[in-house]
């Protein structure tokens, strides 16, 4: 009975570590992980980009406005400079950024807020804004590339110098005079790059309230 009970134990522990693992929430992540997701997901709380369900449904002032900040945000080498007021966003750019990101190909026309003119959306040039960041908070697999989660998005200060993938015990010991504020927090569906399988798009974001 003993050798029994033995190996029964053995069995279920050998099951247990056999088991596929989600990586679950922030802390169960590696950090190759968290940081690469982290970046992911900030492209899309740093343009400020609202609630959506499915990406497909998405109006096109939305996938247009995201496409020009996160060329102003993330690539100011690329940006033309029409004059001393004045950025110039490429159309192509913008709808490269839209595929990246949302896995949508999209024809960029003007919105409410950006005007095309000539292949070209001008952005006034303006001093430094404050930082919005976003970090993994859980990260769910469930085995067919389709994953799920919850992300927590922060704002601070343009002059933060910390960690931005920091926790904030982290930031209170570096720079408690400028810790960033958690501001809002989205459950999203993410699934893999139809042109990159290492990479990820934004299926659905959905602020919760």
């Amino acid at each position: 009975m003993k050798k029994l009970l033995t190996f029964l134990m053995v069995s279920v522990m050998m099951l247990m570590f056999a088991l596929p693992v989600s990586a679950g929430s922030r802390d169960g992540m590696s950090p190759a992980l968290r940081e690469k997701l982290d970046t992911f997901f900030s492209n899309f709380a740093e343009a400020r980009v609202g609630s959506f369900v499915i990406n497909n449904e998405i109006p096109m002032d939305t996938f247009v406005n995201f496409g020009v900040q996160h060329n102003i945000i993330n690539r100011k080498y690329d940006l033309v400079n029409v004059n001393e007021g004045y950025w110039g966003v490429k159309k192509e750019a913008v709808e490269d950024a839209v595929y990246k990101y949302f896995g949508r190909r999209i024809n960029a026309v003007s919105t409410q807020q950006y005007k095309l003119t000539n292949n070209l959306y001008l952005v006034p040039k303006g001093s430094g804004e404050g930082l919005v960041f976003a970090q993994i908070a859980e990260w769910h697999e469930n085995g067919t590339d389709i994953f799920t989660g919850v992300v927590n998005v922060y704002s601070t200060s343009s002059g933060f110098t910390g960690n931005v993938h920091g926790t904030p015990a982290e930031w209170q010991n570096l720079e408690p005079q400028d810790i960033p504020n958690l501001i809002e927090r989205y459950n999203f569906t993410a699934t893999r790059s139809p042109s990159d399988p290492d990479r990820y798009v934004l299926v659905d974001w959905l602020e919760v309230k």
